[in-house]
């Protein structure tokens, strides 16, 4: 992570960004549906700089849901059905032009011993590197399971998991990939630090890789 930008005078820049990335691939009734994890209200805060490559990017993280067609029960409780099955993406912009550099949808994957439906993206825990494993950016979610029932009285119950991100290492390169073969697909790490053991685990396993990356 990059502290030595201020990135509070340009969070609005970003946020219009991703909803004009988002709404035509949320279309119709999903276009407003479009959050954005920028620390407001209370809500999870993403937008952090970083030094990839040698490169300076700002991140954001956003749960919209796509262009589902058919969602279940829409005809009868439609607005359920659509906030159900969000999913969060991560977007790269570049932290000179503010251009979006790469979208990196957040997969979490289903387990069927504690899901129904499929999981629903819902909050942004924590952001770091992964420090012993190079060029890895850690994210842990919050989700919960699309087939809880439409009840306001009721919170459904949250699950925590964490994504590691692979950047490619090779200078002006800026290429992103998930990869759960270390944390395991899926995962119950609640936190940085255990995925982080976890991953050490990984890298004593195997060869040191070029060191570069993010930090």
């Amino acid at each position: 992570m990059d502290k030595t930008l201020d990135v509070k005078p340009v969070v609005p820049s970003i946020e219009l960004s991703i909803k004009r990335y988002a709404a035509p691939r949320a279309k119709g009734m999903f276009s407003d549906n479009i959050w954005v994890f920028d620390g407001k209200e209370d809500i999870d805060n993403s937008i952090f700089a970083w030094t990839i490559s040698g490169k300076k990017y700002l991140s954001a993280a956003a749960q919209y849901t796509s262009n589902i067609d058919p969602l279940p029960d829409c005809d009868s409780n439609c607005d359920w059905a659509v906030n159900s099955h969000m999913v969060c993406h991560l977007f790269l912009f570049d932290a000179g032009t503010l251009s979006l550099a790469e979208v990196v949808p957040l997969n979490i994957v289903r387990d069927r011993r504690l899901l129904k439906g499929k999981p629903r993206c819902q909050s942004v825990k924590a952001m770091a590197v992964a420090g012993a494993a190079r060029d890895v950016l850690l994210i842990t979610l919050g989700y919960s399971d699309s087939a809880e029932p439409a009840e306001a009285r009721y919170e459904p119950p949250e699950f925590v998991t964490t994504v590691a991100l692979h950047f490619d290492p090779a200078p002006g390169v800026l290429r992103v990939a998930q990869r759960d073969d270390c944390l395991g697909k899926p995962n119950n790490y609640k936190t940085i630090a255990a995925a982080r053991k976890r991953l050490r685990e990984c890298e004593a396993t195997i060869p040191r890789s070029q060191e570069t990356g993010a930090r």
